[in-house]
């Protein structure tokens, strides 16, 4: 769920980044008539339909979840280019922070809807958007100011990411796990392996969905291990200790430094596709001077239009196909070295069945992490085939090597064959 909606959060900024500011020559009380009906039609929609979901399989549940994230983003579609927020909002300093809160309006209704979220969750939310928020206002600092310099992204991506988790803390609502045999099992655990973890938290109440454990912070001061209180409700000792070492997994095979990498070539792959996209239009064209005469002509708005729909699709297919596949080769990773650790797989599967057992999501599919049959089955695998262990390792650095080399390489070549026109180009989408 928390993956989902980091997505989401970035899909809509996208969005508010790329669709180009458009005139459209309707009357002000229509447009306004259409844009109140929108909103009723979306709120109250939901609304009717909050005690409805209850009694709904969790398939038709998630049907229509599909279908108001859908209207979500095509009536925030509408509200940048028709009802005139691009226009409005873009030439201002700051504007994104608005533009993000509005869609988030029409995010938070329907989470409350689907999931029966306690209002903590949305603590949660800000959290984890926190280090986007930091980034966009940073960005905008820096525009304002003139600031440039070399690697200015990525030095602002390594602080934010290293000492962001200590501010998603203060901001999300937990306790820490109470002196007692718990947390002297959890110290105890990671004391051995040399792991070091700031605090061990716990998370409330949030839903009844709201299952979850996990690690939070790349360095040792500002790491922090969390529980929901629900999870450490329903499990044994034994299962701890399943749950901590897979969470162990993550820092051993330091999946926070391979993710950050993985992120880090989002931009460059996002712009390898726009080298090539140009690159290719070009080729109609004699001259590049003919290229941006043609976008600054009558076609160039549908153009535009239409090339910010293409980065669109390539920023889905990332995050649901390339950032997705490894989401799960790595979290399959850490299943297998809870299993090498313990040398047993059924403190880590026991504790995956019942959390799937009380949420009715034993055998729903996961597009990040693996669906949670899925995982014991393959726990089950490895245990008597204990070579895939080491197997899977190998061909997941390979494969994550590969992608970042390859984008490298690319962005290389893209560079050196088309910066001309590029920049030319660029200068007419940023006017």
């Amino acid at each position: 769920m928390i993956y989902e909606d980091l997505l989401v959060l970035w899909l809509a900024y996208l969005l508010w980044k790329l669709s180009p500011p458009l005139d459209w020559n309707f009357p002000f009380w229509l447009k306004f008539i259409l844009f109140f009906t929108k909103e009723i039609f979306f709120n109250f929609t939901l609304l009717l339909l909050r005690r409805k979901v209850l009694q709904w399989s969790f398939s038709k549940s998630l049907f229509f979840e599909r279908i108001f994230t859908l209207l979500a983003f095509l009536f925030f579609s509408l509200d940048l280019l028709f009802f005139d927020f691009k226009k409005f909002f873009a030439p201002y300093y700051f504007s994104d922070f608005l533009i993000i809160f509005w869609f988030l309006h029409y995010y938070f209704i329907l989470k409350l809807v689907f999931y029966r979220l306690h209002i903590e969750y949305f603590r949660i939310l800000l959290g984890l958007y926190l280090p986007f928020f930091i980034f966009i206002l940073a960005d905008e600092i820096f525009d304002l100011f003139k600031i440039q310099f070399p690697g200015q992204i990525i030095l602002l991506l390594i602080v934010i990411f290293a000492l962001s988790p200590y501010l998603v803390i203060k901001i999300w609502p937990v306790k820490r796990v109470p002196e007692g045999y718990l947390r002297d099992l959890i110290s105890d655990f990671f004391k051995r392996l040399n792991l070091k973890i700031r605090d061990y938290l716990i998370l409330p109440r949030l839903g009844a969905k709201f299952y979850t454990a996990g690690i939070l912070g790349f360095i040792p001061p500002f790491r922090y291990l969390f529980f929901s209180e629900g999870l450490l409700e329903l499990v044994s000792p034994e299962e701890v200790l399943g749950i901590l070492a897979h969470e162990a997994g993550h820092l051993k095979k330091k999946h926070g430094f391979w993710l950050f990498l993985l992120l880090l070539t989002f931009p460059l792959s996002f712009l390898n596709f726009v080298y090539l996209f140009f690159l290719l239009f070009s080729l109609f064209f004699e001259t590049p001077e003919e290229v941006v005469s043609f976008l600054k002509g009558p076609y160039g708005i549908y153009f535009e239009l239409s090339f910010g729909l293409f980065l669109f699709g390539f920023s889905i297919f990332f995050f649901r196909v390339i950032l997705a596949y490894i989401l799960r080769s790595l979290e399959r990773e850490a299943d297998l070295y809870a299993l090498y650790l313990l040398g047993d797989p059924l403190p880590l599967i026991s504790a995956l069945y019942k959390i799937g057992e009380i949420t009715g999501q034993l055998y729903r599919k996961s597009w990040h992490h693996y669906g949670l049959y899925e995982r014991i089955q393959y726990l089950k695998y490895a245990y008597q085939h204990s070579q895939v262990i080491k197997k899977h390792s190998l061909k997941l650095r390979r494969i994550l090597l590969f992608w970042i080399l390859l984008n490298l390489i690319l962005i290389s070549l893209f560079t050196y064959l088309g910066a001309d026109i590029l920049e030319q180009v660029l200068k007419i989408f940023t006017a």
